[in-house]
């Protein structure tokens, strides 16, 4: 199978055992005298990949240090906490292992760092003046962080999740080694390829989509269709691990150009009210019938679905053949698509809708065709 440097905003190395070939000659070119390493606290250590870095740092005689304190839905606090380590480390690089929430914070550290700017400043708007170096291990499909702008973080307090966007959050150099996916748990390499499957499908439909997005979101889609059960029954399946990493990777570029909407807006609220709640899982949740609400309101705009649903006329009537193709995704995975199923009841909806409303308006301004706030109530309430 192929291995390849992509050159989008960053240099992307892609490609089975592509660390091995790759980290060394990275590592030399960039010359660090000390590195930083953020990790979260297990999976770069059970998937080999933090073994591998450390090696080929000790064999160039460049020192370390280790943050492995990053949660999933990391917080505005723990990001602050990565930083503060960061400055006592003073590193002249920082590679980041991990899947999105490290690589987020790994993001958000390594610009706040360069620019002298606290995570809060960063997270209220405030745009950085650079970054230093940051090297991007990898360790999901999902997130397409390694290709992408933004970062998403939890105010704990007022328990807004959102993303951020700075154009030096973009990674130096990223690698994207599906062998190092092999120890994801099924649980997880469910979620993170829904999450790259959303991220697809929003962005090919968003008011901000265009012929390069929608190309790309398709053959992501079709690839995570075709290879999620096989990565799902047989987590060592290398053939399915990097077509779903290379789909969570054009997926990453699509929501970098067009961005996401509903689904993500309403999302990041439920997971901000319940970090515990794995990101791709709420979407699983959610997608099918905010989705399927959209298609009854503007089916025209939803060309794509064509591809993945039989003989679809793209008329307002159909919405329910929506929902079950989307229901039937998540469901074969044994997530049930019911807000219950995360926890909530019908007192939880207005929060859910008030943050979203305060943290991702832009988001839903996004949506193909409007929708209100007193839509997502009443879509959320038929889902308890």
């Amino acid at each position: 199978m192929e291995k390849f440097i992509l050159r989008y905003r960053n240099d992307i190395f892609f490609g089975i055992n592509i660390i091995e070939e790759s980290l060394s000659n990275i590592i030399k070119f960039l010359k660090p005298e000390k590195a930083l390493i953020i990790t979260g606290r297990r999976s770069a250590k059970v998937s080999g990949a933090l073994d591998k870095v450390v090696k080929i740092l000790e064999d160039l005689n460049v020192s370390y240090e280790v943050f492995n304190e990053v949660t999933a839905n990391p917080t505005v606090s723990i990001a602050e906490r990565a930083l503060d380590f960061c400055k006592n480390v003073k590193p002249s690089l920082i590679i980041c292992i991990g899947g999105g929430s490290v690589i987020d914070v790994s993001k958000v550290v390594a610009a706040a760092y360069y620019s002298g700017k606290s995570v809060s400043e960063l997270f209220r708007g405030e745009v950085s003046s650079g970054k230093i170096p940051l090297v991007v291990i990898n360790l999901t499909h999902g997130s397409g962080s390694e290709a992408d702008r933004y970062a998403v973080l939890t105010d704990e307090r007022s328990m807004i999740k959102k993303g951020i966007a700075d154009e030096n959050f973009y990674p130096t150099i990223s690698i994207d080694d599906p062998e190092l996916t092999k120890t994801l748990p099924r649980d997880q390499t469910v979620y993170t390829s829904i999450d790259a499957f959303y991220h697809c499908l929003e962005s090919s439909t968003s008011i901000a989509t265009s012929p390069f997005t929608r190309v790309l979101a398709s053959q992501g889609m079709k690839l995570i269709l075709q290879y999620l059960p096989r990565a799902y029954f047989n987590g060592d399946d290398i053939e399915a691990r990097y077509w779903l990493m290379y789909s969570a990777l054009i997926g990453g570029i699509c929501i970098d150009n067009s961005r996401t909407h509903i689904v993500h807006a309403v999302e990041h609220a439920v997971s901000g009210i319940k970090p515990e709640i794995a990101h791709g899982l709420g979407l699983a949740v959610l997608g099918p019938k905010l989705i399927s609400y959209l298609y009854m309101k503007c089916p025209e705009k939803f060309t794509i679905l064509k591809e993945f649903i039989p003989d679809l006329k793209l008329r307002s009537e159909e919405y329910r053949r929506v929902e079950y193709f989307l229901k039937s995704i998540s469901e074969q995975y044994g997530i049930k698509t019911s807000l219950s199923y995360l926890g909530f009841g019908k007192d939880d909806i207005k929060t859910i809708v008030k943050i979203t409303e305060e943290a991702s308006k832009h988001l839903i301004d996004l949506t193909p065709c409007k929708i209100t706030y007193e839509e997502i109530e009443k879509i959320l309430h038929e889902m308890v």
